[in-house]
């Protein structure tokens, strides 16, 4: 593609050099800048692209978009952007000729919920014989190939890619979470929104957005991005989850259709005649103007009903019959890694989850408690390089409604995982009568709660879910929660 072509969409400043060039590839990446690539300088937050200049020249780029003029010792084409990381977003969207417009694509924000709902829609649009590509925290499925995710929203170079294979293979709905992150650095600039969905939000991720309007103006913008469609306005729709405070200003900004769910305000899509148990939910879904069905859960917890009547009102919206909705949850496995128990004949419940959040974990352990014939013993820590304000209220949450708590490594990174067990045990000590410990070490963590676990206990291992490894700042070990449970009691089964 000419680099003309490539640059239309561009609110460029200044264009230095001959941009009737052809383009064979464009990266942000200087490693893999190949002969005839475009390179996007992204001052990121540790590297600043435009430092990758001479690298990426080397390797052949021939032409480049920069925030900043460069001076060169060559005629290389330069396009100078306000913003490159809008400026590759829009450039790639051109560049795979605007796959979003060629499929649904359905957009989900919050701050809990996300995963879940995704794979919720996923089985009931492929119960409805529909083809879905799917991009989650958990992993990816482009045409049934599964590989696994490095993060929740792709870069925006990959993500138009991504769509682009899927509208290769006849994808007819695209499903992808939204994080904040990608929203407020245009990973999503561009893409085409048939819905929105937004579960929840609560003080979260503030080591990127500084203070909570910020994060919730990122949140809203998935929402102002159905306004902006170049598709049929009409059948786009924003869906709210009406029970959390924020919602009006999800609702006030939308110029699209609106539909909204919940449980404690009057929604479009709402629940009644709800009955838990440790294993499975069951509640008579409200649906106008279908009506009512029943639906059954292979899971419990009342943040799963929000989850599901999120993906029952998408579902609606794209017309998909009521039996074939209620028939796709009576299979569903559940999200990979979220609210999975492990039963290998223990005398007690192991229940691996996600949790990674004082929000998260307050919406388990309420469940959990709800069904505790013992002790209910918690395995937890939090990610480095994340929002250290949060792990205080997580450990005051973890303290409340645990009976014991251990206190472990979930991905320390750059830092030291002492020191983060140290600021969640601030929170611990502010909760009365709390029993808990300190163990560094994961797999000594899980082994030590699995030898204490007592019949009738629950013993919940969060933060990390599906997740294969665990990083620290010098090194990548290989771990999953579930392979060291099953690895543990197979050993003691042995002796």
């Amino acid at each position: 593609m000419r680099l003309t072509t490539l640059i239309q969409d561009l609110p460029v400043k200044k264009i230095q050099g001959n941009a009737e060039i052809e383009i064979r590839s464009i990266t942000q990446n200087s490693k893999e800048v190949k002969p005839g690539s475009l390179f996007v300088c992204i001052p990121g937050f540790i590297a600043d692209g435009h430092d990758y200049i001479p690298e990426a020249l080397a390797r052949g780029a021939k032409a480049l978009i920069v925030e900043r003029e460069i001076p060169l010792n060559s005629d290389i084409a330069t396009i100078l952007v306000p913003d490159s990381r809008r400026a590759l977003a829009l450039a790639a969207n051109r560049y795979y000729d605007f796959p979003s417009r060629k499929m649904k694509l359905i957009g989900i924000t919050g701050t809990n919920g996300k995963t879940t709902v995704a794979y919720m829609l996923k089985a009931i649009l492929e119960e409805n014989r529909k083809k879905v590509g799917l991009l989650t925290t958990a992993e990816n499925i482009i045409d049934n190939r599964i590989t696994s995710s490095k993060m929740t929203t792709m870069e925006s170079h990959d993500l138009q890619k991504a769509f682009s294979k899927m509208a290769a293979c006849e994808t007819e709905y695209a499903i992808i979470e939204v994080s904040s992150h990608s929203l407020s650095l245009s990973r999503v600039e561009g893409c085409d929104f048939d819905l929105a969905i937004f579960t929840n939000i609560s003080d979260e991720h503030l080591e990127i957005h500084e203070n909570f309007a910020n994060y919730l103006e990122s949140k809203k913008k998935l929402f102002l991005a159905l306004n902006n469609s170049k598709k049929d306005a009409y059948s786009k729709k924003g869906i709210i989850n009406i029970d959390e405070e924020q919602s009006h200003v999800f609702l006030d900004c939308l110029e699209t259709g609106a539909l909204t769910y919940g449980i404690k305000q009057k929604a479009m899509f709402s629940a009644r005649n709800v009955v838990l148990n440790l294993k499975e939910t069951r509640f008579r879904a409200v649906t106008p103007p279908r009506g009512e069905m029943d639906i059954i859960l292979n899971m419990a917890g009342t943040y799963n009903i929000y989850n599901a009547l999120a993906a029952i009102a998408a579902a609606v919206s794209e017309g998909v019959p009521l039996d074939i909705i209620a028939a796709a949850f009576r299979k569903f496995p559940g999200a990979p890694g979220r609210y999975k128990i492990l039963d290998y004949g223990q005398p007690y419940t192991i229940v691996v989850d996600f949790a990674h959040n004082f929000h998260g974990l307050e919406n388990i352990l309420k469940t959990l408690r709800l069904f505790a014939r013992n002790r209910v013993i918690t395995i937890f820590g939090h990610g480095g390089e994340r929002d250290n304000r949060v792990r205080k209220k997580m450990g005051q949450v973890v303290g409340q409604y645990s009976d014991y708590s251990i206190i472990t490594a979930d991905n320390p990174r750059s830092e030291d995982p002492a020191d983060i067990s140290k600021e969640i045990e601030s929170g611990m000590r502010e909760v009365q009568n709390v029993n808990y410990s300190i163990i560094l070490d994961r797999v000594e963590a899980i082994d030590h709660a699995l030898q204490i676990a007592q019949e009738k206990d629950i013993v919940l291992i969060a933060g990390k879910g599906p997740e294969k490894e665990q990083v620290y700042h010098d090194r990548i070990v290989y771990h999953n929660d579930e392979e060291v449970v099953h690895q543990i009691l197979q050993k003691r089964n042995k002796e």
